[in-house]
């Protein structure tokens, strides 16, 4: 009797080993498996919707592409985008500095492009284009809230030469303009009054380097006695290309940092090419100065060698990392935030100035360049 207890006894102890080891194996496999069931989850409403809904013909691709954009919508990203094929061209070609724009500040809210500032002399501007206008759409796509801001830009610009069609509002009346794709610009530079050398620049696309190189080479030949940095337009760019420009006046040292999710921390140096180490710099920033180029304003602030003079900037302190899809759709979101070289984040309040100067619209004068012209002419004297 004892033997056949203790056979019984070994046999479900057996059973429950193996019954262990087999919930043990599913443990193994529950995250892969659960990965599975998502996917699942989305390709089976796909077709319901696809073989089943009874109303207007639905296309796989706008199903595909409303997923993605829903993905977007749930990670809170302020800066996520979902590009098409076509838009994605823009956006790349963009990036490399090869599209054209019409001269246009804008921001999007719900759908709603209002116009914040028309650059004066540009297509828009001679289109009729007015601060406070909001474009409703471009070229017969209609804006909606799930319109990024990335893809009404890239809507608005394009190959140089060719026309935006803009619909807009302005207050109870509704307009057609037509402003003709321009040359976006990089860069301007000239001498101002007294000897102060002035550059000029709007983003840091990989031709921007070698421009402000250029520039900076044939302003210092003169000698001049300061030099004003404007970077009150500037709508960033490239890290990469942001490091290089600003070791033109920064001899050494930490310029700025990432830091990626898992924690990781990636370094900026400046390169030890520098070209304007020593002339006495006034940097202009504003509402405008945004992403690269806050970064660019917090690392002179940080290492002294300039002072920052005007407003408050934008405060877009993340980095975005563009991923092409299997159709030539592109997505864009955010993988970093970038910090000063003290280990600050300026992400949703922007950099402050050393000296605050807020320009006047209703005058013809430029109080934050006067401001600057009167700084570094003090500051020469002996």
């Amino acid at each position: 009797m004892k033997t056949r207890i203790q056979k019984r006894h070994i046999r479900t102890f057996l059973g429950f080993l193996a019954l262990s080891a087999i919930w043990l194996f599913i443990g193994w496999i529950a995250r892969g498996y659960a990965l599975d069931v998502d996917i699942g989850l989305v390709e089976q409403a796909r077709q319901q919707l696809l073989t089943q809904y009874a109303g207007e013909a639905l296309e796989s691709r706008d199903l595909s592409y409303a997923a993605i954009r829903g993905m977007l919508g749930r990670s809170g990203d302020p800066y996520a985008a979902f590009l098409d094929a076509d838009l994605s061209q823009r956006y790349l070609d963009d990036l490399g500095g090869l599209s054209g724009g019409v001269g246009v500040v804008a921001a999007v809210n719900n759908g709603r492009m209002v116009v914040t500032r028309v650059i004066p002399g540009d297509p828009a501007d001679l289109a009729g284009l007015k601060a406070g206008d909001v474009i409703l759409g471009v070229d017969g796509y209609i804006f909606s809230e799930q319109t990024s801001e990335t893809e009404a830009a890239m809507l608005i610009r394009g190959p140089v030469g060719t026309t935006a069609n803009l619909l807009v509002q302005r207050g109870d009346e509704i307009l057609w303009l037509k402003p003709v794709r321009k040359e976006l610009p990089v860069a301007s530079a000239k001498m101002l009054e007294d000897g102060v050398a002035y550059l000029e620049q709007f983003n840091f696309s990989p031709p921007a380097a070698p421009l402000i190189k250029s520039y900076l080479e044939l302003l210092l030949q003169v000698n001049p006695t300061g030099l004003i940095w404007d970077l009150r337009s500037n709508g960033g760019g490239s890290m990469d290309i942001t490091q290089e420009v600003l070791s033109f006046f920064i001899e050494d040292g930490l310029l700025f940092s990432a830091v990626l999710k898992d924690g990781t921390r990636k370094t900026y140096l400046a390169s030890g090419n520098s070209i304007a180490p020593q002339i006495p710099m006034a940097v202009l920033v504003g509402a405008q100065t945004y992403s690269s180029a806050e970064t660019a304003a917090t690392a002179v602030q940080a290492s002294g060698r300039g002072i920052l003079i005007g407003e408050t900037t934008h405060g877009k302190g993340t980095i975005q990392t563009s991923v092409p899809l299997l159709d030539g759709s592109l997505l864009k979101y955010t993988i970093a935030h970038w910090h000063s070289p003290s280990g600050e984040s300026f992400n949703g309040r922007g950099v402050t100035p050393d000296m605050v100067v807020i320009d006047n619209p209703d005058t013809s004068q430029d109080e934050v360049l006067e401001a600057a012209l009167e700084y570094l002419l003090q500051y020469s004297k002996p």
